[in-house]
């Protein structure tokens, strides 16, 4: 009875521990860490020290399959996952794979009813031993930011790599080959020659006399018109008097209508959101509100304008800052926003682009950039979005 008690035991705390890493999303950036619990119980028919070594062996086990699989679904742009790129990349799936062998256990613990829990733990950021020193590519040379004005032009989408490995668009490009299907083209039948029985006698061929041609009939000639040689008599000139018309004054033309100026490419924005085009300065760091728009998080997010055209990505910044500090922290209200600081810039998106990158207005994207150029938190990444 006692065993059957424990075996009971051990399986809601197995349901219970996964249920509780299962979803690893607050784990993995809340926290910046994932963390997860292995289970183990011992064979029946083992006791005492025998019994604790076999739990404790099958709870190590059990922890290590369940951080293989947090690590392997954590997001890492707007459409590729941590598995994804294992898959896609040798050299990351190396890294990635020594890194969960050399995870150390955080805690263990033998339970009174005989099973054993192991703790791991392991960080998402960090210079050293951190999944995104395995998953970011070195990258000491960031592009320059895009100019500010360039967001209200039109704008060609582009993959865009988010670690160095060209994984962006990675899922959309692999589905698009899956359905280029090419169609053989079908085999025509060619019609075979034909064939000279040499048993029959050839024919020889029959040559129809040509019908004798008609002489064409002949046409008159006509004599040639001759030309007059009676001196030309000059017509007298006729003097008809002219009445001049009446001098009629055009209706007045309409005003013309002011044409309609799209906003292509203006220099400034408009004088409510930036005074004169120039920047304010003096902000730390900026907050992104997506509330409501189902933000997921991701290690890669990019924020877009509203033409497509990525303002803030991998490609600006430096890789070490993105390794030991992550690209932006997600919030749920401004009181946990400490990461842009004490005097935040605040906006607000108006879309998510793929469920993980932010997309700004025009005018709003201008004044990140803008404010950027002054302040420069997005190099810090002092960003923070608010779900």
């Amino acid at each position: 009875m006692h065993i059957v008690k424990s075996f009971a035991l051990a399986v809601l705390m197995l349901a219970l521990a996964v249920c509780t890493v299962g979803t690893g999303e607050a784990a993995q950036w809340d926290g910046g860490t994932i963390r997860v619990v292995g289970l183990g119980v011992a064979p029946a028919g083992t006791s005492g020290t025998q019994a604790e070594a076999l739990a404790r062996r099958a709870a190590i086990s059990d922890a290590y399959r369940q951080l293989a699989e947090q690590v392997n679904g954590v997001n890492v742009d707007a459409s590729t996952t941590v598995e994804n790129l294992m898959l896609a990349n040798m050299t990351v799936r190396t890294h990635v794979s020594a890194l969960i062998k050399g995870v150390e256990i955080r805690e263990e613990k033998a339970q009174r009813d005989g099973s054993y829990t192991v703790t791991l733990e392991l960080p998402v950021y960090g210079a050293t031993s951190s999944l995104a020193s395995t998953v970011f590519a070195p990258n000491k040379i960031p592009e320059p930011w895009t100019p500010p004005a360039a967001v209200y032009v039109p704008y060609q989408p582009q993959n865009y790599d988010t670690t160095g490995y060209g994984t962006y668009d990675r899922a959309q490009m692999q589905n698009s080959a899956a359905n280029r299907v090419t169609t053989p083209t079908p085999l025509r039948p060619s019609t075979p020659a034909a064939v000279e029985n040499p048993l029959r006698p050839t024919q020889p061929a029959v040559t129809t006399p040509a019908a004798p041609s008609e002489p064409a009939p002949l046409r008159p000639t006509h004599p040639t018109p001759q030309t007059s040689t009676m001196p030309d008599t000059p017509a007298p000139t006729v003097q008809i008097p002219v009445t001049p018309a009446p001098t009629v004054q055009p209706p007045a033309a309409p005003a013309p209508t002011p044409a309609v100026q799209t906003p292509a490419a203006p220099t400034t924005p408009p004088a409510e959101i930036v005074p004169t085009g120039r920047a304010v300065g003096g902000y730390t760091g900026v907050i992104i509100d997506c509330t409501g728009l189902g933000l997921r998080t991701a290690m890669s997010p990019v924020i877009k304008a509203e033409n497509g055209r990525p303002i803030y990505g991998y490609k600006n910044l430096d890789s070490d800052k993105v390794v030991a500090n992550g690209m932006a922290s997600y919030a749920r209200s401004d009181a946990d926003a400490t990461r842009a600081g004490t005097n935040p810039l605040r906006l607000r998106a108006v879309s998510i682009d793929g469920g993980a990158n932010p997309v700004l207005s025009a005018n709003d994207a201008n004044r990140l950039l803008l404010e950027n150029n002054a302040s420069g938190f997005l190099d810090a990444t002092n960003v923070v979005f608010l779900r």
